[in-house]
């Protein structure tokens, strides 16, 4: 168990956590890996909606300059991990709508909070600092775990 992340809990993140966590040598890394290593290897669940990995892989070569066949093999073991991946509903999707126009928030940013919803997770993690207001009265906790004295230093490519 890493220090300051409560055990036995479900874990939801954005993709970028995904794949920042993936990517050993990204600014962030050391910051966000350990909520996903406590949900693989760890007392905590978590749970991947099915097209982070595809996404993921995506970022990690695009935005982070991983090699193909690194970020493949890295996906591929998140791929055998414990992660339990899940799949969006007609409902999580509308939701995610209904959210949005609701809380007059980002759609996808939405979608996210649908999916958590749908999934009673415990935490939703992301690097996002636009969070907060959007989980605000929700049964989810909303934690950014890059130091906010660290996140201007990041580019948004990098996050």
């Amino acid at each position: 168990m890493s220090a300051g992340i409560p055990t036995e809990i479900s874990i939801l993140t954005d993709v970028n956590v995904v794949a920042i966590g993936l990517t050993d040598d990204h600014p962030a890394h050391d910051d966000v890996f350990p909520w996903l290593r406590d949900a693989l290897d760890g007392p905590n669940t978590l749970l991947v909606p099915d097209y982070y990995p595809l996404r993921a892989q995506y970022i990690m070569t695009r935005n982070f300059g991983v090699e193909t066949v690194d970020a493949r093999n890295a996906v591929r073991s998140l791929l055998s991990s414990p992660a339990r991946i899940v799949g969006a509903t007609d409902t999580v999707l509308s939701e995610a709508y209904d959210i949005s126009a609701e809380k007059d928030h980002d759609v996808y940013d939405s979608f996210i909070l649908s999916m958590a919803r749908a999934h009673e997770v415990d935490f939703l993690v992301t690097t996002d600092d636009d969070f907060d207001a959007l989980c605000e009265g929700e049964a989810v906790a909303y934690r950014n775990p890059v130091p906010a004295d660290e996140r201007n230093r990041l580019s948004y490519g990098l996050l």
